[in-house]
């Protein structure tokens, strides 16, 4: 007990108790924006990406059309020298076939010495004459 001033009659006064609340404080840190100047930097920056990005996938469009062109001519190149050995050996069967034909059809073969030569006519006659003998 505490002695005050020799009056042992007061009470002892009780220390002022500490309330149950306790003032929790919570630092919140706020992020600081990114200047102006920085914010255009990083989009020029983005965009300059994309477009090289976008370039570069262009040329590579670009060359797989151009090598699909490529293919497609190389198959119309290897379609049309089938049709023509085809043709080719068409058109040996269709000689060979020309002999038998005029056989057939009584025709004979004439020899070199058989041969009508015709020397060219100078002048003109009568009648319209064609250089060639053959009717235009």
């Amino acid at each position: 007990m505490a002695y005050t001033r020799g009056n042992l009659a007061v009470q002892e006064r009780q220390k002022e108790t500490q309330s149950a609340y306790l003032e929790k404080t919570k630092v919140i840190k706020r992020r600081s924006q990114l200047p102006q100047k920085e914010k255009l930097l990083y989009l020029l920056s983005v965009v300059f990406m994309v477009v090289v990005m976008g370039v570069i996938g262009m040329s590579h469009v670009h060359s797989y059309d151009l090598n699909r062109q490529i293919h497609v001519t190389e198959n119309k190149i290897e379609e049309g020298k089938r049709t023509v050995t085809q043709l080719q050996v068409e058109k040996q069967t269709l000689e060979m076939q020309i002999l038998d034909k005029a056989k057939e059809l009584g025709y004979v073969p004439i020899d070199e010495t058989d041969a009508i030569h015709l020397s060219p006519v100078s002048g003109q006659s009568g009648t319209e004459a064609s250089n060639s003998g053959q009717n235009d």
